[in-house]
């Protein structure tokens, strides 16, 4: 038997509100790193090419300029690949935001695996020494994600997750 007050939206718990700052956060993070992509290419070439003997030797005899300019060998494209790759996993962690907001679980349990993975990757990424300022942007990252979990999955917002859907299943939403 359930009453009007029962029937009312529950406030979201801090926690809960906390994790969707975190994503924004994250989000935004993601953003920086894709702008310093683009602003740090020839840091980014370089240091590629420091690990790859055609590139270094073509770097050592006729410069970082002749290698980005002229293209003797493929050199990587990062700024697209960052780009497209921040818009994708942008968009999925948005729409995956919106419905984790308005208390759906599964949401949140794929936002968890999305995290992870994206922690499985930039720890991939650092293994390849990256410029410092990407190194230094890994750790901030991994951070945020570790806490942005914490919330997600802190009790009182798995409270909230349970009390909204009971909500819904009663027919109040």
């Amino acid at each position: 038997m359930s009453t009007d007050l029962d029937d009312r939206p529950v406030e979201a718990p801090a926690a809960h509100r906390i994790s969707l700052a975190l994503l924004a956060s994250f989000l935004g993070l993601g953003l920086l790193s894709v702008a310093l992509v683009g602003l740090l290419r020839e840091r980014m070439v370089l240091n590629w090419a420091e690990g790859h003997r055609d590139a270094r030797e073509i770097v050592a005899q006729r410069g970082l300029d002749y290698l980005m300019d002229e293209r003797p060998i493929a050199v990587p494209q990062f700024f697209a690949v960052s780009a497209v790759l921040f818009v994708t996993v942008a968009a999925l962690i948005a729409v995956l935001a919106m419905f984790y907001a308005h208390g759906h679980h599964w949401a949140r349990v794929c936002l968890t695996v999305l995290l992870v993975m994206t922690v499985v990757a930039t720890g991939s990424g650092m293994r390849v020494d990256p410029p410092t300022t990407f190194l230094v942007l890994s750790y901030l990252a991994i951070a945020l994600i570790v806490a942005l979990l914490v919330a997600m999955w802190h009790p009182s917002t798995s409270e909230h997750l349970r009390a909204t859907r009971s909500r819904v299943d009663r027919g109040a939403v």
